[in-house]
């Protein structure tokens, strides 16, 4: 049905029905008492010619109070039950949307950029919002005036009536004219603040880079066009909102300028009261409230609905990696890892990045995955955690296929460090304790810390563990930021160890003690590693050397370089790289 698609059900009646139900009543409530006030004007200017006594006047200005205060409790009801709902709405939307984007997967980031996400996360939930709280109040008061004003006043005088409503019909050919284009162009509006969003979000990402090339200038003068764009834009929306309220006060007034002009004849040709002239005014002027707020409810609407269609497009959506709730969740881990046949592609359009592995791994075991850049080492680590998608029957863990397995359950035991560091920007202590299951004491912060050779470098800090970081750890340096990474898988206490890379910015000295340190804390874990520095995983148990995203050798260091393949040639290059460092 319409209804159960329109943007006011979805996000307001579906869940709060009963708020809605109150908040209309309310609304109700307040409109028809508020019809009464000009009656009493009327009644009490039409007897004061005949009356003699101050009684029945006081009666009436002592109804006229009343009746205001009935007005004022209503009006704090549907505030509440309205715009209070709005908020709680709000809410919602918004953690519906984080969440969701929670489970996409790697490509839904790359299609998506961060400020366009930023964008519809805040302005445009905020958009929906002031539609169903704000615009639904003001919609449902304009429409209430509308059909219970003019039944009044063609009462009080047909027709003075007909003279007045002649330019009423002009409302509703104008709003449907000017909705649509307000629609087209806030979306426009909407679509470039994301891309203004990104551009700010770029440059305080990368300062560290604007600042070094000396691009201050230039990123100044693309935002600048970018900001100067984003005013146009604005302006051609606000061009037809700033056109509505207008427009359809001017009918209004209209009405009133023929009601003074032919109404003040019937007065002095005693065709109607001195009392009935001024309630209609009164209502008359009531009338002009609805016709400036149809204008804004069409406005913040056509707004909310273009918004709505934006967060739509990402709520569609669907994760590439379905998370299997009702998977195995309670079996022995012991850290065998097998790939049977595993073939992947990041686009059917393009090459394969994998091509027939086949590696079997045993618990405890340390593993090496070396090979050059682009050969798939990346591609194969990121699928044990799941990262990227994997078909069925081609990955085991303990002989149990990972795509039947909670994939909370298969996370918690796989703490895997990526190539691209990424720090919170919160305390150390918290950025090492991220994903352990419990919150653990400065001790456990400083044992990690210890095991990754950064424990000296944080107790000089002022606040030691206690230090809050800048964004994505600004105020570290690269081999800092790696070695909190490693001491944070390292803290969640997993049964296989990962290290995609993440060692690149520390020498090879720190690099060697590192790894020492995880074999003696972490004893029988499997370990797997993913390097371009080939000395240090000389003592590993397997060796497996990439290329072209096949396994084109593997074994040990020794027998890897009496069969004098790839793995020599890069060991080679490495050896001589290292002499002359």
């Amino acid at each position: 049905m319409l209804w159960e698609k329109s943007i006011i059900y979805r996000v307001f009646v579906k869940k709060y029905k009963r708020y809605f139900i109150f908040g209309t009543i309310s609304l109700i409530v307040v409109d028809i008492v508020n019809i009464f006030p000009p009656l009493i004007i009327k009644k009490t200017i039409d007897i004061l010619p005949k009356e003699t006594h101050l009684t029945r006047i006081v009666t009436f200005a002592g109804l006229f109070i009343l009746v205001s205060f009935c007005q004022g409790v209503c009006r704090y009801l549907w505030r509440m039950n309205f715009i209070g709902t709005s908020f709680r709405c709000d809410y919602d939307l918004r953690m519906a949307f984080f969440k969701h984007i929670e489970t996409l997967s790697q490509r839904f980031y790359q299609k998506y950029r961060t400020g366009d996400l930023m964008s519809r996360a805040t302005n445009d939930i905020g958009a929906v919002r002031m539609a169903v709280g704000p615009g639904l109040l003001i919609g449902l008061d304009a429409i209430f005036y509308f059909f219970v004003i003019p039944p009044i006043i063609i009462y009080l005088s047909p027709k003075l009536s007909f003279y007045t409503f002649l330019l009423m019909p002009l409302t509703p050919i104008i709003a449907y004219k000017i909705k649509n284009i307000i629609d087209r162009r806030f979306r426009d509006v909407q679509e470039h603040f994301s891309r203004l969003s990104e551009k700010v979000q770029e440059n305080i990402s990368s300062i560290r880079v604007v600042k070094s090339f000396n691009m201050s200038q230039q990123e100044e003068r693309r935002f600048l066009w970018l900001s100067r764009d984003f005013v146009k834009k604005n302006l051609k929306l606000a061009i037809p909102q700033s056109l509505l309220g207008p427009t359809f006060e001017y009918i209004t007034y209209m009405g009133i300028i023929i009601l003074l002009f032919i109404g003040g004849k019937m007065v002095i040709g005693g065709v109607i009261t001195l009392g009935t002239l001024v309630a209609f005014q009164r209502y008359i002027s009531m009338m002009v409230w609805p016709m400036t707020a149809i204008g804004w409810c069409l406005s913040l609407l056509q707004r909310g609905k273009a918004s709505m269609k934006r967060i739509d497009e990402i709520m569609e959506e669907t994760p590439v990696i379905v998370t299997n709730d009702k998977g195995k969740e309670q079996f022995i881990f012991t850290g065998n890892i097998e790939f049977r046949d595993v073939n992947f592609r990041y686009d059917p359009e393009k090459e394969w990045v994998l091509k027939g592995i086949n590696l079997k791994i045993s618990s405890g075991q340390r593993i090496a995955i070396v090979g050059p850049i682009g050969s798939g080492k990346s591609t194969l680590v990121n699928m044990l955690p799941r990262i990227i998608p994997t078909n069925k029957q081609s990955i085991f863990l303990d002989g149990v296929d990972i795509n039947t397995i909670n994939i909370k359950v298969l996370r918690e035991r796989v703490g895997f460090v990526p190539q691209d560091t990424f720090l919170f920007s919160e305390k150390i202590a918290d950025n090492i304790l991220f994903g352990a299951k419990t919150e653990g004491s400065d001790n456990t912060s400083l044992r990690f810390a210890r095991i990754v050779g950064i424990e000296e470098e944080i107790q000089e800090l002022p606040h030691k563990f206690e230090s809050y970081l800048g964004e994505r750890g600004i105020n570290l340096s690269g081999g800092q930021k790696q070695r909190i990474s490693i001491a944070r898988a390292l803290a969640i206490n997993p049964s296989i160890i990962i290290l995609d890379d993440c060692l690149s910015a520390v020498d090879a000295r720190v690099e060697d003690a590192i790894m020492k340190n995880i074999l003696i804390n972490f004893p029988g874990k499997t370990l797997i590693v993913v390097t371009h520095r080939l000395p240090a995983i000389r003592g590993f148990d397997i060796i497996v050397v990439m290329k072209d995203g096949m396994i084109v050798e593997k074994g040990t260091h020794k027998q890897l370089i009496v069969a004098n393949g790839l793995y020599t040639s890069l060991y080679t290059k490495e050896v001589l790289e290292e002499r002359f460092r």
